[in-house]
Protein backbone atom coordinates (compact mmCIF):
# COMPACT_ATOMS: atom_id res chain seq x y z
CA UNK A 1 0.00 0.00 0.00
CA UNK A 2 1.17 3.46 -0.52
CA UNK A 3 1.30 6.43 1.81
CA UNK A 4 -2.27 8.55 1.82
CA UNK A 5 -1.91 11.09 -0.07
CA UNK A 6 -1.30 14.55 2.13
CA UNK A 7 -3.21 17.31 0.01
CA UNK A 8 -6.50 15.17 0.27
CA UNK A 9 -8.58 17.63 2.07
CA UNK A 10 -9.76 16.37 5.63
CA UNK A 11 -13.80 16.39 6.50
CA UNK A 12 -14.85 19.19 8.88
CA UNK A 13 -18.11 18.68 10.77
CA UNK A 14 -19.94 22.20 11.08
CA UNK A 15 -23.36 23.44 12.84
CA UNK A 16 -25.57 26.44 11.68
CA UNK A 17 -25.32 28.96 13.52
CA UNK A 18 -26.78 32.57 13.27
CA UNK A 19 -25.64 36.16 14.62
CA UNK A 20 -27.91 37.02 17.60
CA UNK A 21 -29.58 40.85 16.27
CA UNK A 22 -28.60 40.54 12.57
CA UNK A 23 -29.58 37.93 9.82
CA UNK A 24 -25.80 35.96 9.01
CA UNK A 25 -25.85 32.41 9.19
CA UNK A 26 -22.12 30.77 10.14
CA UNK A 27 -21.06 27.54 9.69
CA UNK A 28 -18.95 26.81 12.60
CA UNK A 29 -16.21 24.05 12.67
CA UNK A 30 -15.57 23.36 15.95
CA UNK A 31 -12.20 21.04 16.00
CA UNK A 32 -10.09 22.06 13.01
CA UNK A 33 -8.74 18.55 11.59
CA UNK A 34 -5.57 20.57 11.34
CA UNK A 35 -4.79 22.82 14.23
CA UNK A 36 -8.00 21.81 16.31
CA UNK A 37 -9.29 25.38 16.69
CA UNK A 38 -12.95 26.80 16.01
CA UNK A 39 -13.15 28.76 12.99
CA UNK A 40 -16.71 30.34 11.14
CA UNK A 41 -17.19 30.66 8.22
CA UNK A 42 -20.03 32.43 6.63
CA UNK A 43 -23.37 30.31 5.37
CA UNK A 44 -25.24 33.79 3.64
CA UNK A 45 -28.26 36.00 4.93
CA UNK A 46 -30.60 34.30 6.97
CA UNK A 47 -33.83 35.34 4.74
CA UNK A 48 -32.23 34.35 1.22
CA UNK A 49 -29.46 32.52 0.71
CA UNK A 50 -29.69 28.44 0.79
CA UNK A 51 -26.43 27.45 3.75
CA UNK A 52 -26.48 24.00 1.78
CA UNK A 53 -25.02 25.85 -0.77
CA UNK A 54 -21.91 27.01 0.86
CA UNK A 55 -21.06 23.59 2.31
CA UNK A 56 -17.53 21.57 -0.14
CA UNK A 57 -14.15 22.18 0.02
CA UNK A 58 -13.04 25.92 1.65
CA UNK A 59 -9.38 26.82 2.23
CA UNK A 60 -8.48 26.01 5.92
CA UNK A 61 -8.33 30.25 8.05
CA UNK A 62 -5.15 28.63 10.43
CA UNK A 63 -3.34 27.37 6.62
CA UNK A 64 -4.91 29.01 3.81
CA UNK A 65 -2.79 26.55 1.18
CA UNK A 66 -4.54 23.24 2.64
CA UNK A 67 -7.81 23.08 2.18
CA UNK A 68 -11.28 21.20 4.19
CA UNK A 69 -13.92 19.90 3.74
CA UNK A 70 -17.31 21.59 4.90
CA UNK A 71 -19.94 18.87 6.06
CA UNK A 72 -22.91 18.18 8.50
CA UNK A 73 -21.56 15.44 10.85
CA UNK A 74 -23.49 12.07 10.22
CA UNK A 75 -26.55 11.46 11.92
CA UNK A 76 -26.89 8.82 14.59
CA UNK A 77 -27.86 5.21 13.91
CA UNK A 78 -31.51 4.27 15.51
CA UNK A 79 -31.90 2.23 17.90
CA UNK A 80 -33.49 -1.09 17.14
CA UNK A 81 -36.83 -0.25 19.06
CA UNK A 82 -39.93 -2.13 20.78
CA UNK A 83 -39.35 -4.87 18.46
CA UNK A 84 -36.02 -5.90 18.84
CA UNK A 85 -36.05 -5.51 22.31
CA UNK A 86 -39.33 -7.97 21.96
CA UNK A 87 -37.66 -10.65 19.69
CA UNK A 88 -34.60 -10.32 22.21
CA UNK A 89 -36.41 -11.29 25.27
CA UNK A 90 -38.29 -14.01 23.07
CA UNK A 91 -35.01 -15.61 22.29
CA UNK A 92 -33.79 -15.52 25.74
CA UNK A 93 -36.87 -17.30 27.12
CA UNK A 94 -36.49 -20.03 24.89
CA UNK A 95 -33.51 -21.59 26.76
CA UNK A 96 -34.48 -23.17 30.06
CA UNK A 97 -32.38 -25.31 32.28
CA UNK A 98 -33.85 -28.30 33.79
CA UNK A 99 -31.31 -27.89 36.21
CA UNK A 100 -33.23 -25.21 38.12
CA UNK A 101 -36.22 -25.18 39.88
Amino acid sequence: MGKKDRRTPHLAFVTLRDMPGTRVMFWMVEACPYCGERHLHPAGNLRTADPGDTLGEVPAPCDPARPYVLTLPPKPRRKGGKDARRRARRAGKTEWDSDEG
